[in-house]
């Protein structure tokens, strides 16, 4: 097979710009981190590295996909002082994929990895076509996906779970990260010894804003968590549920558009009472009941760094986002 990328030549390249930025020995990777990226993709991949950088040590291999020309591999070194004085640095190896896709194949750039220490493979691509995490097992520890990225989050995220109990590789899903505040809210919202009654009486839940894919895994949780029971749908359809006693729940999504932009989730129960959760869009959501009473609570959303910080340092995938896949069917 063509060496696309020399190894020997790679690590002679980010020993010398690693030497020339800091003379001092640097602290020891703590991971390897492939990111597979579109063009599109561009501005969450450097908040997220420039995020990283002086937080963790570690190598980190982009795949850009849409490079053309031939394939072909550069590196670079970027390095900070901690708290602690201990040099702290982030080798990038680009690997431009051209127009022989030589790129994206795992054979290019796994010599490239520093053995004995974790793999996480980033998927900040769109994933039509895209067999994951299969794509990368027994190369990868864990894979990182965002469902929003599939031309149809449904089928997507459906396939995953109809394949959860065969997969080697765990699989986290950013969306998943983006409406996990969203579960939080909900959670505290309904957690009052007044309003837990509430729940084995919801009737229909509606949610405006938050894309297809944010809004299909709210659902999804709060029918694992409910124990409600039914088919999903497409996006703006009404997705008809039956609860614990058979009685019926119907879940609508309506105004798709990102989570932070936004949202109004109102839930009615059999006696008419309405809960309503709100994004005030300054730093605070507010829970209100038809029967008077209000909860706000301090509400932000993470950042594509802060949440791939959460996951490089998460030892598995999120127990509840495993637990809303398997109550899909």
């Amino acid at each position: 097979m063509k060496s696309y990328a020399d190894p020997v030549a790679i690590e002679q390249q980010l020993r010398k710009t690693q030497q020339e930025i800091s003379p001092n020995e640097a602290r020891t990777n703590l991971f390897n981190l492939v990111v597979y990226v579109d063009g599109h993709d561009d501005a969450n991949l450097t908040e997220a590295l420039n995020y990283l950088h002086g937080k963790r040590p570690a190598r980190v291999i982009i795949v850009r996909r849409d490079a053309g020309g031939e394939t072909r591999a550069d590196a670079r070194a970027r390095c900070v002082t901690d708290k602690d004085d201990k040099i702290l640095c982030i080798q990038e190896i680009l690997i431009s994929s051209g127009d022989d896709k030589a790129g994206e194949a795992p054979e290019t750039w796994t010599p490239l990895l520093i053995r004995e220490i974790p793999v996480f493979v980033w998927w900040l691509s769109s994933l039509e076509g895209a067999k994951l995490p299969e794509l990368f097992d027994d190369i990868a520890d864990r894979v990182f996906v965002d469902s929003s990225l599939a031309p149809d989050p449904l089928k997507f995220l459906g396939g995953l779970a109809g394949r959860l109990a065969s997969l080697k590789t765990p699989v986290t899903d950013f969306a998943w990260s983006r409406v996990a505040p969203l579960l939080k809210l909900t959670a505290h919202a309904f957690n009052a010894a007044d309003r837990r009654p509430l729940l084995p009486e919801i009737a229909s839940v509606e949610a405006e804003g938050g894309l297809g894919s944010e809004i299909t895994l709210y659902f999804h949780w709060l029918k694992s968590k409910l124990d409600w029971s039914g088919q999903s749908t497409a996006v703006g359809k009404t997705w008809t549920m039956k609860d614990e006693g058979g009685a019926p729940v119907q879940l609508v999504h309506r105004s798709p558009a990102p989570l932070d932009q936004g949202f109004h989730v109102t839930f009615v129960t059999r006696s008419g009472v309405k809960v309503t959760l709100k994004d005030s869009r300054q730093g605070y959501a507010v829970a209100e009941s038809s029967q008077g009473d209000k909860y706000t609570s301090v509400f932000r959303y993470q950042t594509t760094g802060e949440a791939l910080l959460a996951e490089v340092d998460r030892n598995a995938s999120d127990r509840l986002f495993l637990e809303s896949l398997g109550h899909w069917a």
